[in-house]
């Protein structure tokens, strides 16, 4: 048992409230407090991200150490969308505080641990995450709230004034976590969208912004003041919009590729529109599509000739070149599966650009092929026969088998449409009166000799006359074959 066991505040960071317990209690940092409770990870370690996001369930851990049950009302608000998120990047990987609402209230807020939470509404000053002397980060396993791991001076609040745009996009932040009015903070734009929208827009034309400069977009590394410059960039973009957002896509107009030869068609236009594109179901980037298409309507016209428009209709379901793991994905099936086929000579390999890919059309058209035949269960099912039975028609070549199970195949395709075809056959051929007297079921004429095998050859030649009883639940159901009359 613990000797403090303080509460969670309303609108406490829970990680910052495992640090307080482990303050209190006299533990050199969480890791171990967790520990303590029954958390057996390699080096006292903890998952700090799917505590965020709720992948981690840690009220076990809570209740085990005697800690008064509660989570904070604004992780709830973010519970509550958590399970439809279009980007990974909401939260922070090293934290960052503000030292004089740590002394002021003696805890961390939830809403510093979202990326775009840049400083601190209250005061003003921007959120600290790096030593000002030894540049390190700030860390959760760190033994004090209030100081940096192994400091003995407590956090230094920034001299300077966070500058007005930090200010905005923290404010914002904190409205929507709170489920008040972001209108007042936020431009025109933002207007009406959840948090998960919000943060796909601005991290897309965050992405695509850094990108046009040649270096790559990872927030979770930055430190928070270079995060700053970045997001205030979009923000002010956003203040203008769409003329900022009309004069960025223009700067692609003279860097169309980047010194990285073919891979730079990633800054190009085609792949912010199949971007645009994979995601317009959310409403932050279909704003953004809208405009995009109409200055697309406006310009292109008289800065690309007409025949590279036409490519820029090119949707990333119409993208011929797929990779392996789409190809999973549209087969439904293990990426070892895809090799497997690859050795079956179904598919065939496209190298482009020095990698393996595969074609769409071929691709989709052999997923049509399967999903328009019938698996061993479905035709056992919709013919009503045992798959013993139906193995002796399919070795007999009655029905036919277009896949059977091998040393790269574990599945049988059996084909539909033939199926269908000779069991239409053998209606057509059923007798039309009432059945004559000493006609046999299917187990009696069976019982006088006649296989499986034997009985549907019989019937398609002739040698049996026999009635049908037609079974509306499975039309092509071999049991509805009745009075069997040897001719």
């Amino acid at each position: 048992m613990l000797l403090a066991r303080p509460r969670i505040q309303s609108d406490e960071c829970l990680v910052s409230y495992l640090i307080r317990v482990s303050e209190l209690n006299g533990f050199k940092h969480i890791g171990h407090l967790l520990h303590h409770g029954g958390l057996a990870w390699k080096n006292n370690r903890i998952p700090i991200h799917q505590i965020f996001t709720g992948e981690f369930e840690l009220m076990p851990y809570l209740l085990a150490l005697g800690l008064p049950k509660g989570i904070s009302q604004i992780e709830k608000t973010f519970h509550s969308f958590r399970h439809v998120v279009d980007t990974p990047y909401f939260h922070v990987k090293y934290p960052k505080v503000c030292p004089d609402c740590i002394e002021e209230f003696g805890f961390c807020k939830f809403e510093w641990s979202f990326l775009p939470s840049l400083a601190c509404v209250k005061h003003g000053k921007m959120l600290v995450d790096v030593h000002q002397s030894t540049g390190k980060r700030l860390s959760w396993y760190r033994q004090h709230l209030n100081k940096f791991d192994g400091d003995s001076d407590v956090i230094q609040t920034p001299e300077d004034i966070a500058p007005p745009a930090a200010i905005q996009i923290s404010q914002y932040v904190d409205a929507l976590l709170r489920g008040s009015n972001s209108n007042a903070f936020s431009p025109a734009i933002l207007h009406g969208l959840e948090l998960r929208e919000s943060l796909t827009l601005i991290h897309f034309i965050t992405h695509y912004q850094v990108r046009l400069l040649g270096d790559s977009f990872t927030p979770t590394a930055i430190k928070n003041n270079e995060l700053t410059q970045c997001y205030q960039k979009v923000w002010e973009m956003l203040e203008d919009w769409p003329n900022a957002f009309y004069a960025f896509l223009s700067q692609y107009i003279d860097k169309p590729m980047s010194n990285k030869g073919a891979g730079g068609l990633n800054k190009h236009f085609r792949d912010l529109y199949e971007s645009l594109h994979r995601q317009e179901k959310n409403n932050g980037v279909a704003r953004i599509k809208v405009e995009f298409d109409r200055y697309i309507g406006k310009y292109w016209p008289s800065v690309l000739e007409s025949k590279r428009i036409t490519r820029i209709q090119l949707s990333s379901l119409e993208r011929n070149i797929i990779t392996k793991k789409e190809v999973a994905t549209i087969l439904c099936c293990r990426i070892a599966r895809v090799d497997k086929l690859v050795q079956q000579n179904k598919l065939t390999l496209a190298v482009f650009e020095g990698k393996v890919h595969f074609q769409r059309n071929q691709v989709e058209k052999f997923a049509i092929d399967m999903k328009s035949n019938w698996t061993m269960d479905e035709a056992c099912d919709a013919l009503q026969l045992t798959r013993y039975r139906l193995k002796q028609l399919l070795d007999a070549g009655i029905f036919r088998a277009l896949q059977r199970p091998d040393h790269l195949n574990r599945d049988w395709v059996i084909d539909k449409l033939q199926c269908q075809k000779l069991l239409e056959n053998l209606h057509q051929k059923a007798r039309k009166t009432h059945p004559p007297v000493g006609a046999l079921s299917m187990a009696g004429i069976q019982r006088q000799g006649y296989s499986t095998v034997q009985l549907v050859l019989a019937m398609q030649v002739g040698k049996l006359e026999y009635g049908r009883n037609p079974d509306i639940t499975h039309p092509f159901s071999c049991n509805q074959f009745i009075a069997f009359k040897l001719v």
